[in-house]
């Protein structure tokens, strides 16, 4: 596996973890156990968000289920290349209100991005990408 640190370089020193982390382009078509793939979302519930909301959902779908195609069809063509031979589909979606209160949570995209950066790291960490 390529290091993203290998490659690439900052303007100004960070952590190994965020220049190593990046998109390949390329998935080896091995499963991901249940317990790798929970280990994710449970990164993804540790993140930061607006009154510790947590607005964000991950709805997910695993290769030659039911649900595979639905969400390999909401990828653009040039994603479809390289994410055809991945385990595992995600998508993280976010409400855009608040449950205690139902007032717009401005943040909600925010808040849904740092879920993904905690997924994202946590799947480098394992040695899934």
């Amino acid at each position: 596996m390529i290091k993203g640190s290998e490659i690439r370089k900052p303007d100004y020193p960070i952590e190994a973890i965020l220049l190593d982390r990046w998109s390949p382009r390329a998935m080896s078509g091995e499963e991901i156990s249940e317990e790798e793939l929970m280990r994710l979302f449970e990164a993804a519930r540790w993140a930061p968000s607006s009154f510790n909301a947590q607005q964000w959902r991950a709805l997910y779908a695993r290769r030659g289920t039911e649900h595979w195609q639905t969400f390999f069809d909401l990828l653009v063509d040039a994603n479809k290349a390289w994410a055809k031979n991945a385990a595992v589909l995600v998508v993280f979606i976010s409400r855009k209100f608040f449950d205690h209160n139902d007032e717009p949570s401005v943040t909600h995209s925010y808040d849904t991005g740092a879920a993904w950066e905690n997924f994202a790291l946590q799947g480098f960490h394992q040695g899934l990408v």
